[in-house]
């Protein structure tokens, strides 16, 4: 998040990988889409300033959600073609930011092959939402760095997703935002069955989303000062979305969605989360999620390779591969319990490393002995297996080489004759875990 969005991180590890796995060579293209679908994207009204419209296909998957799967900007009074990548159910929907949006097409069947022709949309005025926000304990002009926004979401077959949001400032229409006054206006499309809104204080997760017009002093990860809710229609709306009331706006816009914000009681760090279990490739590692006062009832988790969001990477365990060896993991959490607001908080990293072995080959002589070690560890190339090598008599250090490419030899002298153990210890490194192994020398 810090560096990369996790959109573009997926992205650009769909190329590398599309790299990879092309021979060398030969030209690779994109399969080849099973249909297409096309029409003509006009509006009501005159779009300022010339816009191009964002026309959007989304695939209705098999759990009743809708997801992208194509995208172009046309312009108004154009026309369109989106490639539907699979046979399936697929709508379309056309946009300018928040200043024109068209209902959407007809659920379209697509099948392989299919060309569907005539799927004209029409940009109307963006519908908004208005209303008042009230505040107890608190006023707008003192939340400072940590500013409060709306978020809105559109629901479509029982499914919500985050579709917009104001602050105190938006740059594309002076008109949309959290006024001085408290009142607020946010435009929303058409594209959905049902809008419900979040009222929130902003969280100083990363320096870069704070806008630039906000002065420092934003203490990272502290939990917000004011009560998350969801309008629904009474003083102090919902804690959660799932409770929150539906606006509709296919009708137009609405007014008077007021609502009232009050301080938080917040979550209380007791104990710190951190990495549980044996960090090597194929181990499991669970986060403790720390313990808080009140209790947290739940926490979300990302995983971290170093700066990076690891992909998918969002359950309290993980199993590390080769391909992390080395790697410093760590998880952001997130504890919640409802009506409460929570801290974000970092567990401490730690380091993937494979776990080395090593044969040991001793040959005895007159008063001393030569000792040669082979260390091995799954994943890592010789050239990277390196440290030092130590050699133990009763508990007490003999002698230390270093060992390169994974091998590593120890003459000892001045031993008394007779039959004894030694114990042979290998330091590790960065990637790789270290390990001993004892074995008796016959020393003539």
């Amino acid at each position: 998040m810090k560096s990369m969005t996790r959109a573009a991180l997926v992205a650009v590890l769909a190329l590398v990988a599309s790299l990879l796995i092309a021979p060398v060579g030969i030209a690779t293209a994109a399969p080849a889409a099973a249909g297409t679908i096309s029409g003509t994207v006009t509006a009501a009204n005159p779009i300022p300033g010339g816009k191009k419209a964002l026309v959007s296909l989304y695939r209705r998957e098999s759990d009743g959600r809708w997801t992208w799967a194509d995208g172009t900007y046309v312009a108004v009074g154009g026309s369109y073609t989106a490639s539907a990548p699979a046979a399936g159910s697929y709508q379309v929907r056309a946009e300018v930011g928040s200043v024109a949006s068209a209902t959407p097409s007809r659920t379209l069947t697509v099948s392989k092959g299919a060309r569907l022709t005539g799927v004209d949309l029409v940009l109307q005025d963006t519908p908004t939402i208005s209303g008042t926000i009230t505040t107890e304990g608190f006023d707008l002009s003192s939340v400072g760095p940590k500013r409060l926004y709306i978020q809105s979401w559109g629901g479509t077959g029982g499914h919500w997703s985050k579709i917009g949001g104001i602050t105190t400032s938006y740059a594309e229409r002076p008109d949309l935002q959290i006024r001085p006054d408290g009142t607020y206006t946010i435009a929303v499309p058409h594209h959905y069955d049902a809008i419900r809104l979040e009222f929130a204080q902003g969280q100083c997760i990363e320096e870069d989303e704070l806008p630039e017009d906000v002065p420092g002093g934003c203490e990272w990860g502290a939990a917000r000062d004011v009560q998350t809710v969801h309008w629904d229609g009474t003083t102090y709306g919902a804690f959660t979305l799932a409770d929150g009331g539906d606006i509709d706006v296919r009708s137009g816009s609405v007014v008077d969605k007021d609502i009232t914000l009050r301080l938080a009681e917040k979550l209380r760090v007791v104990r710190s989360p951190r990495i549980t279990g044996t960090i090597e490739p194929g181990q499991v590692l669970t986060v403790d999620p720390g313990t808080y006062t009140p209790a947290a009832t739940s926490a979300e988790y990302e995983w971290y390779g170093g700066e990076y969001w690891i992909p998918g990477a969002t359950s309290r365990t993980f199993r590390p591969t080769t391909a992390h060896i080395g790697a410093s993991l760590r998880v952001l959490v997130r504890p919640n319990r409802v009506g409460t607001e929570a801290p974000v908080l970092w567990t401490p990293y730690v380091t993937v490393k494979t776990r080395s072995r090593f044969a040991v080959k001793a040959k005895a002589g007159k008063a001393k002995a030569t000792v040669t070690i082979a260390i091995k560890a799954p994943g890592v190339t010789t050239s990277r297996i390196h440290g030092k090598a130590s050699i133990y008599a009763k508990g007490k250090r003999i002698k230390t080489v270093n060992v390169r490419n994974g091998k590593a030899t120890i003459k000892i002298a001045k031993q008394k004759k007779g039959k004894r153990t030694y114990t042979v210890r290998y330091s590790g490194n960065r990637v790789i875990t270290s390990s001993t192994k004892s074995l008796k020398i016959a020393i003539r």
